[in-house]
């Protein structure tokens, strides 16, 4: 990489041209093209309804204003919406959903239905949709949720539409059964009750949160807010502040995306600027801030001004937006504590170990000329990295690897339905796990080895070549013999992903991290050693029942007491037991044995005066995710050096065995969290998830670096929902030209003119999986995409499963004379928003793509049989047997099925294998 190439900072003249250019002053910190700021083509702001916001002095609607539907604008609304960022898991919510994984309280794989991403130990818990009575209501409803995350959340898919796909502001009055999850929510005495969604309106996506430029922000007189630089608080803390701590936190969450208006210069040419929006507010003397309640009308709803002056003659207004979004816009959410303190958007913590691409990750050097060593750099910052499209960009954001156009050359059309599924690889984040991979964000294995220019800044010719001899330079090959060098480097690139040893510095709030180190799957489904921070919580589930306590439920038993304390109240006797203590506003876990016990007893109490007479509660302490480390790079000379694993012989030689007390030895002991007392697991009140972790005599629950890489290299899960082992795999149909959907799911050139041979599109509707069990990773489902199929298949959802057949399988297809049933028996699924099936491919015929482990070296000895309904077993007519791959070397073939409809059940059989 060449760090000084395309630095030089080129001025834009202000421009009338249809994109033009902001003034040099304000790109002054620009340096790819597509990274500055550039005036949208003018537009008209309307409301809801379609009318103008100069006339109706409502908020203005993204959907109308920007969308192409019903709307008046360019952009394909519904599609960018569908995307994970904005629906965070609402489309692929099921009540049975945890209850399927043992984990009932979750409705959900993403944040919206699954884990919360904050509250520790005490995660909420969405409701589900449907609730028998309010004592089953989880912690909060769709409306609640909006409350609690939108800091972080940008509005649209589940801000807008429920679990079914509808707008929740346009479900028909009466309609909505008691308790629904969607449409009820707890107040604030903690009772159940119907959200009126069409006072409050939906949050719409909110473009502007991503593609603004936030060094535009200012506060304008007109506010009443204070100056700029005068000691107040600044434009962006205040814009976070009427969006969220007053739209959305009084609940008018059709004004929330407005909020940005009162701050943003439309018009950074004009020295004073000018101010699209004022928010009619009264402002609280003596206040820092200062703080303010909102002024509402006759309506009961805030007061907008619109600046008819910002506005052109014909009503339109051209705003500055970036293309793709800078550094400050990804880290505002990404940066874990800016996000939940937007109000006070300077906070800066990081558990994920990523602190973003702005100026803090750039190196500086120290007197010596070498970088100095700040956890918060990246030795790619500021880098030039030429992408096989052949266009150069200077690394200065998160657009750099995981944008997909970023590389687009500068004359090609803008994309106005880009798609906004960005490239996403294997993390702990389930969302749409059918997209890891598909493609894959641009990684190091990529950059520095299979481009086709890679980077190489030892000047040597491949990645390999440069280790070698840097670790020849430092005398770390002393002792080995030259023609074992190679080999050395190797076995290191074979079970190490580069990370493990280039990034493995992270503090949060001041503390270093400890780090830890397990097994992870790549896209080609090959394991390599990568550092990670577990984050590990209790959650308290009931052994008969296994229903796990919601969040209010667990608070509900402490009474607050003076000096952050809080008593432990039994539901049965009203009694206090016990104590806890409360920190920022959370309870903590009971310091004391006792105390534990009381808490434990209390919960138990609570569940029986609901109706679980057996009620026998224990905390699980389990990792719910674990964050990978994988930015903050560190230059070869502050990696991870060889002594850190390895020991030293006394002639000076590098021992290849992983030293003991190394940083991935088996004596290595990693504390991750710690009881008071250690009966407590003896006794089954505590129990602990994961079999590496144990419990020390003085309470201390701490688990071996061996230990973790012993048991993730059988099951290498990045989160609770175990989705790198899950023998379920599921995910929406994708329109993708035909060619690419092939190479995406792997297929040869053989296997795609195969397929798509007598196609009438170019076009596939298309599933397919690269994490998953051996059984179902690289499963494909590909559909023609004809405008009849696109019509027929809107909104279809694909599940493809594996289990073991059982012995009555066995027999039955034994009795066809094709052999034995192989172990794995498939069923194929597609469904509809709100769960109803598909019982076709559309028009026509669906081609199934399946790992093949078997034994078969040819086409002609592949043998597949199918049950409609798990009790007639036929066999497949070969001609519907349409390519073959062999396994080889352990590595999976692949059979290319051609089918007529879904099938409930399908298997290989004769000498078919197995990966189970």
């Amino acid at each position: 990489m060449k760090g000084a190439l395309g630095r030089r900072l080129r001025s834009a003249a202000w421009c009338l041209s249809l994109f033009g250019f902001l003034p040099s002053a304000v790109a002054a910190g620009a340096v790819n093209a597509f990274d500055r700021t550039l005036m949208h083509p003018a537009i008209p702001l309307v409301d809801e309804d379609g009318r103008h916001v100069l006339e109706s002095g409502r908020p203005y609607s993204v959907r109308m204003s920007c969308g192409n539907g019903n709307g008046g604008g360019c952009h394909d609304y519904d599609g960018m919406n569908h995307a994970y960022h904005f629906e965070q898991g609402r489309d692929e919510t099921r009540d049975d959903y945890g209850a399927r994984r043992g984990l009932p309280q979750l409705v959900g794989p993403g944040y919206f239905g699954g884990f919360n991403c904050m509250q520790g130990n005490a995660a909420a818990a969405l409701a589900k949709k449907a609730n028998t009575s309010e004592a089953e209501f989880g912690d909060y409803g769709a409306a609640g949720y909006v409350k609690a995350c939108s800091t972080c959340h940008l509005g649209g898919g589940w801000e807008e539409s429920d679990r079914g796909g509808v707008r929740y502001d346009q479900m028909p009055a009466g309609s909505v059964p008691a308790w629904d999850g969607d449409y009820y929510d707890r107040n604030g005495d903690g009772q159940v009750v119907p959200w009126d969604w069409r006072k409050s309106g939906v949050r719409e996506a909110d473009c502007l949160t991503c593609h603004a430029d936030f060094s535009l922000l200012k506060k304008f007189s007109a506010s009443g807010l204070g100056g700029n630089g005068d000691g107040t608080a600044g434009a962006q803390d205040h814009w976070g502040l009427l969006q969220d701590g007053k739209f959305v936190a009084q609940g008018f969450f059709r004004y929330a995306n407005s909020a940005m208006f009162e701050f943003l210069n439309v018009r950074p040419d004009l020295s004073g600027g000018a101010q699209l929006l004022t928010v009619e507010r009264a402002v609280k003397p003596g206040t820092a801030k200062p703080d303010y309640d909102l002024v509402l009308g006759d309506s009961g709803e805030p007061v907008l001004h619109w600046n008819r002056d910002a506005f052109d003659d014909s009503g339109k207004v051209r705003i500055p937006m970036r293309r793709f979004p800078g550094n400050d816009n990804c880290m505002l959410c990404h940066l874990a504590g800016a996000g939940i303190n937007r109000i006070n958007a300077k906070v800066k913590s990081s558990r994920r170990g990523f602190y973003g691409f702005g100026e803090e990750a750039a190196q500086t050097l120290g007197e010596d000329g070498k970088p100095v060593d700040d956890y918060k750099d990246d030795v790619h910052k500021g880098k030039s990295w030429t992408d096989d499209t052949g266009e150069t960009r200077i690394i200065d954001n998160c657009n750099a690897c995981h944008a997909k156009q970023y590389y687009k050359p500068a004359y090609a059309n803008i994309d106005l339905d880009a798609d906004h599924d960005f490239p996403k690889g294997n993390g702990d984040a389930d969302i749409r796990n059918d997209l890891d991979y598909q493609p894959g964000p641009a990684d190091c294995e990529y950059c520095h080895s299979t481009a086709k220019a890679p980077a190489l800044p030892s000047g040597q010719p491949t990645l390999l070549d440069a280790h070698r001899e840097r670790w020849k330079s430092s005398g770390f090959m002393r002792g080995y013999a030259t023609n074992s060098y190679n080999r050395v480097v190797q076995v290191h690139f074979d079970d190490l992903a580069c990370q493990a040893c280039h990034n493995h510095k992270a503090v949060y709030n001041g503390k270093t991290l400890p780090m830890h180190y397990r097994y992870r799957a790549r896209a080609d489904g090959a394991l390599r050693v990568i550092p990670y921070v577990p984050n590990a919580r209790f959650f308290v589930q009931d052994r008969s029942s296994g229903r796990v306590l919601y969040r209010y439920e667990r608070q509900s038993v402490f009474r607050l007491k003076n000096g952050g304390q809080a008593a432990i109240v039994d539901p049965a006797s009203g009694q206090e037991t016990g104590s806890v203590t409360v920190t920022a506003g959370q309870f903590d876990l009971p310091a004391t044995y006792n105390d534990f016990k009381a808490l434990k007893q209390a919960y138990d109490n609570l569940l029986k005066g609901k109706g679980y007479a057996s009620a026998d509660v224990r905390f699980v302490y389990a990792e719910s995710n674990e964050y990978i480390f994988t930015h903050q790079t560190r230059p070869a000379e502050q990696a991870v050096a060889c002594e850190e694993c390895h020991t030293r012989r006394a002639d000076g030689s590098i021992n290849g065995a992983v030293a003991a007390n190394g940083l991935m030895g088996a004596n290595r002991v990693i504390e991750v969290a710690r009881i008071p007392d250690a009966r407590l697991v003896d006794e089954g009140v505590v129990e602990l998830a994961s079999g590496y972790h144990k419990v020390q005599a003085d309470g201390r629950i701490t688990e071996t670096v061996a230990e973790v890489l012993e048991a993730t290299d059988k099951a290498p899960d990045m989160s609770i929902l175990k989705a790198a082992t899950g023998r379920a795999v599921g995910g929406p149909l994708r329109k993708l030209p035909a060619s690419e959907a092939a190479a995406l799911a792997a297929l040869d050139q053989d296997a795609t003119g195969k397929l798509t041979a007598g196609w009438d599109s170019g076009l596939s509707l298309t599933f397919s999986a690269r994490v998953g069990h051996p059984s179902v990773q690289g499963a494909a489902l590909f559909i023609p995409g004809s405008p009849l199929n696109q019509l027929l298949l809107e909104g279809v959802r694909v599940e493809l499963s594996s289990r073991e057949s059982t012995a009555a399988e066995r027999r039955k297809v034994g009795r066809l004379g094709t052999g034995t049933l192989a172990p794995d028996v498939y069923g194929l699924s597609l469904t509809r928003s709100g769960g109803s099936g598909v019982k076709n491919f559309g028009g026509g015929e669906g081609w199934i793509k399946l790992p093949y482990w078997g034994a078969a070296t040819r086409i002609k000895g592949v043998k597949v049989v199918y049950s409609e309904d798990g009790k007639t077993w036929r066999t497949l007519a070969r001609h519907r047997i349409v390519a073959f791959k062999a396994a080889s070397g352990g590595a999976a073939g692949y059979v290319l099925l051609r089918l007529k409809r879904p099938v409930a059940y399908l298997a290989f059989a004769g000498k078919a294998g197995s990966k189970s």
